[in-house]
């Protein structure tokens, strides 16, 4: 199952061009608009949800604060959520429309859900060129869900990040010591983090600064500190 998570803006067509132009088959569209005195975004999704019904799209549409941060993300997330639940579901994101904040929000939220982002060029400006060649995926960072990580597994990356920042390498034994946890469940933890790309693995060393072929060095990568960051 594919959802797709796209803005109201004040006109329907850049949205429909985008769920046109997008190569993977969409089996459910869902309109957030943002609220406001003239009512102009509510229509819009209104029109949206009977044009994409039209093109037999199942469709829903959901109110957002436009300039509330965490409310835009917390809406995006309820619907990763709910139909995540139903097994192997795919997302994807059109941040073509709303508000600058609202583009950040999705993007972020994005990266948890690994949900495609995407972006289409205006058509008047470039009428002679399909709607394939105006759809611009925006390349994002693949972060692994927090909630799912578990606690404990990010409590171990919040001291591996801490160690590092110290000037310390952080090896399974240190993990197991700060912990007070066996080897192969620290081995089941540190796995978790690699698989998740939160972490890797690198070169260990001797107090002389040579190679310790013995053991392995754990390093938080650029992900692993964005999902602190959110944390």
């Amino acid at each position: 199952m594919h959802v797709h998570i796209a803005f109201a803006g004040k006109e329907p067509d850049p949205t429909l061009n985008t769920i046109k132009a997008i190569p993977k088959a969409i089996d459910r569209v869902v309109i957030l608009y943002g609220r406001s005195d003239d009512g102009a975004y509510e229509r819009t999704a209104e029109t949206l949800a009977r044009r994409l019904g039209e093109m037999g799209y199942p469709c829903e549409s959901s109110a957002i604060r436009p300039f509330v941060f965490l409310d835009i993300v917390d809406t995006i997330y309820g619907v990763y959520e709910r139909y995540s639940e139903e097994g192997s579901t795919t997302f994807s994101v059109d941040i073509t429309s709303g508000t600058n904040l609202m583009s950040a929000a999705a993007c972020n939220t994005a990266f948890f859900m690994d949900a495609d982002v995407y972006y289409i060029m205006d058509q008047r400006r470039f009428r002679d060129r399909p709607l394939e060649e105006l759809l611009v995926t925006i390349p994002s960072p693949r972060i692994p869900d927090a909630r799912r990580l578990g606690g404990l597994s990010l409590d171990m990356l919040r001291f591996v990040a801490e160690e590092q920042d110290k000037g310390f390498e952080v090896c399974n034994a240190d993990i197991a010591r700060r912990f007070g946890m066996k080897p192969q469940a620290v081995m089941y933890h540190v796995g978790r983090l690699v698989d998740a790309g939160v972490v890797e693995l690198k070169d260990a060393h001797t107090p002389k600064g040579e190679v310790d072929k013995r053991r392995k060095a754990i390093g938080i990568r650029r992900e692993g500190r964005f999902v602190l960051r959110w944390t």
